[in-house]
């Protein structure tokens, strides 16, 4: 299989299946056919209206993962989405053509959570972005998307207390969100 397949205008496959641990380790990290679909479902569901409402790249950090891989990364689900190709983590690139000079501070500029945020709150009110389970950590985005099933667009926090957990949270108390 081919792992620059595109699965969106602005998506390909390498970008869910690349590991430092799985290189590190040997696996082969090559999703099965089914995986790349619910890939592209999920980057034709969620990720490419999110990245077009945006306007900035999403940068995938943890995309499909074999069930080897899985159980090499702490804190990882039996049952993690992203064995089946359905869930991406990500966060935002920051604009570039707001960059100033070296060493320049520039306020207008959007820190990386501040895009974060932006992120988090377009998938929440934006109809046209679809999404089973959304996930926000303090420096990257979980999100799933079932193509086959309704999703439930559940919301969950990750990190409680400043140690890692999962909250639900609803849609008012996730756009108050800082």
């Amino acid at each position: 299989m081919t792992s620059n397949i595109s699965l969106s205008p602005h998506f390909c496959l390498d970008e869910f299946t690349k590991s430092a641990t799985a290189r590190k380790h040997g696996i082969d990290n090559t999703p099965p056919q089914e995986a790349v679909d619910n890939l592209r479902a999920l980057c034709q569901g969620c990720l490419e209206p999110l990245r077009e409402a945006l306007g900035l790249p999403v940068v995938i950090t943890s995309g499909y993962r074999t069930k080897a891989l899985n159980s090499m990364l702490a804190h990882s689900s039996q049952r993690s989405q992203h064995m089946l190709g359905q869930a991406a983590d990500f966060y935002v690139a920051e604009p570039k053509d707001l960059n100033l000079e070296p060493g320049t501070l520039n306020p207008a500029k959007p820190t990386r959570r501040e895009l974060l945020i932006k992120a988090f709150r377009l998938i929440i009110l934006d109809e046209s972005i679809d999404y089973d389970q959304l996930i926000l950590y303090p420096s990257f985005i979980h999100v799933s998307y079932v193509s086959r099933e309704r999703n439930r667009r559940t919301i969950l926090l990750g990190m409680r207390n400043g140690k890692l957990g999962y909250g639900k949270c609803s849609v008012q108390n996730a756009l108050k969100i800082q």
